[in-house]
């Protein structure tokens, strides 16, 4: 995938939102789409989108020797437009971070997208990097969970998340795209958006209700 294919990808996946993005996936028979209504956003920001980088943190029953191991793998190189995906050890302690969020956006990642908990949130905020997740903790995830595993399947609400899908996320959550549907994704979401604008002006303008609707099929 060449640079310009993935910046539009970005744009457009961005623009088109969660619920566009859902009702689409819907339509093409993949359902389980939507991470679930833990996943939050912690604070306002844009929508994004981008590819996903997947860890797996394990919960620990004390500290052990290398709790960020996978983690400093996964920032080790550049990330240009990721979004890191992580499905957390616990629901106690704060698997990410200010500093994290520092480590990440240098690397060029764009969001954060976990089922677990966050500490420093004015700190992310101020950064700028958007994130959801389930809540906040003042824990620390050192000694109670561990990132064990990097770009592998994981699992955050009714969503299968594999390395290299796509992640879009804006004020209602987040979404999976499979990388095979992404394409056909954008293509029938801008067509759904176009009837939507139609299907907004004719309402507007005091059209029926339903006759609007079996004119486009569009609600």
């Amino acid at each position: 995938m060449d640079d310009a294919s993935t910046t539009t990808r970005h744009r457009h996946l961005a623009a088109l939102g969660t619920a566009l993005v859902c009702d689409v996936l819907d339509s093409l028979g993949h359902r389980t789409s939507y991470l679930g209504p833990t996943v939050a956003p912690l604070w306002p920001s844009a929508s994004f989108a981008g590819e996903a980088v997947t860890l797996a943190c394990d919960a620990t029953a004390g500290p052990v020797d290398e709790p960020y191991g996978m983690l400093f793998e996964a920032l080790r190189d550049p990330r240009p437009g990721a979004v890191l995906v992580i499905a957390a050890g616990d629901r106690w302690s704060g698997v990410w971070g200010e500093l994290l969020s520092t480590a990440a956006l240098a690397r060029g990642v764009v969001g954060v997208v976990t089922d677990g908990l966050t500490r420093d949130l004015s700190g992310i905020e101020s950064l700028g990097l958007p994130i959801l997740g389930a809540g906040v903790s003042p824990l620390d995830s050192a000694g109670r969970q561990a990132f064990a595993r990097l770009d592998v399947e994981v699992t955050i609400g009714d969503a299968s998340i594999q390395p290299g899908d796509w992640v879009v996320a804006d004020e209602l959550g987040a979404a999976a795209v499979p990388a095979r549907l992404v394409d056909q994704v954008i293509e029938l979401g801008l067509q759904k958006q176009r009837a939507e604008s139609t299907v907004r002006s004719e309402l507007a303008a005091g059209h029926d209700l339903g006759e609007v609707f079996r004119r486009h099929g569009v609600l």
